[in-house]
């Protein structure tokens, strides 16, 4: 099959790691990782990039006129509603059953909600997420990061001290740091980095071993209904509150 993989950039070692030994020919562009902050955006950058797509003027993608792309992959998950909405006028696009990207490194969505229920609190980190700039530091560095990012986009102070008091009430929440890395893409450095950030904080430390097998599947086109969301042309997805993450948007969903 000849894809397109549209993924978020902290999962470039993964996708890397599992390209070589994939049987399809996989087209990728990766997504800048900060797009997360704001659901909405993210949402609008990847339909922009599905539309260029459809209409073969995609400069991150092979020129389409000649051959058939088979499916659009989202190296994504559910991430805040941001791929809910996406559609495709001509190719199928295929989402992983996945709250966000951390269930794409983990493994499956049951071993997400596990160790979210053992962890409570915490923030899951891996190697991407470190090495884009995206480590929480001291909360003094993870306000301050947070006032510029909040400044960058409300010209409103009254708007970006109310952002940041819930910010300060959300990390008072967290108590852990989780790393999650594949046995085969591990890095005592970049881990060392995560343990320093729970240190620092006076936070417990996990390290969690990995799994390939749904961002692996996701690639190798073993897209069962189970862990894979496939939208036709013309559809669009929707949550899923009984516990399958997202669904075909019917009429009447919201």
């Amino acid at each position: 099959m000849y894809l397109k993989l549209i993924a978020c950039k902290v999962l470039q070692r993964e996708v890397a790691s599992l390209m070589y030994r994939c049987p399809n020919t996989i087209d990728v562009t990766m997504i800048k990782q900060g797009y997360h902050e704001t659901p909405e955006i993210l949402r609008k950058v990847l339909q922009e990039e599905i539309d260029r797509i459809d209409g073969n003027t995609d400069p991150h993608t092979n020129d389409l006129a000649e051959c058939r792309l088979d499916a659009i992959l989202m190296g994504y998950g559910l991430c805040s509603n941001a791929v809910t909405g996406l559609r495709s006028k001509k190719y199928r696009i295929v989402v992983p059953r996945a709250h966000d990207c951390a269930t794409l490194v983990m493994g499956s969505k049951e071993i997400y909600q596990q160790c979210f229920d053992t962890y409570k609190g915490s923030y899951f980190y891996t190697s991407g997420w470190l090495e884009l700039g995206a480590a929480l530091g001291t909360e003094e560095d993870h306000l301050r990061r947070k006032r510029q990012e909040f400044m960058a986009k409300y010209d409103d102070e009254d708007t970006v001290e109310y952002l940041l008091d819930m910010e300060r009430e959300m990390v008072k929440n967290y108590s852990h740091i989780t790393y999650v890395e594949w046995p085969e893409l591990a890095d005592r450095q970049t881990e060392q980095k995560a343990r320093e950030m729970a240190d620092s904080r006076g936070w417990a430390y996990h390290h969690m071993e990995g799994k390939n097998t749904l961002l692996a599947d996701l690639l190798n086109g073993n897209w069962d209904e189970d862990r894979f969301l496939v939208i036709e042309p013309g559809q669009t997805a929707a949550p899923d509150y009984d516990g399958n993450i997202m669904k075909i948007k019917q009429n009447g969903d919201m």
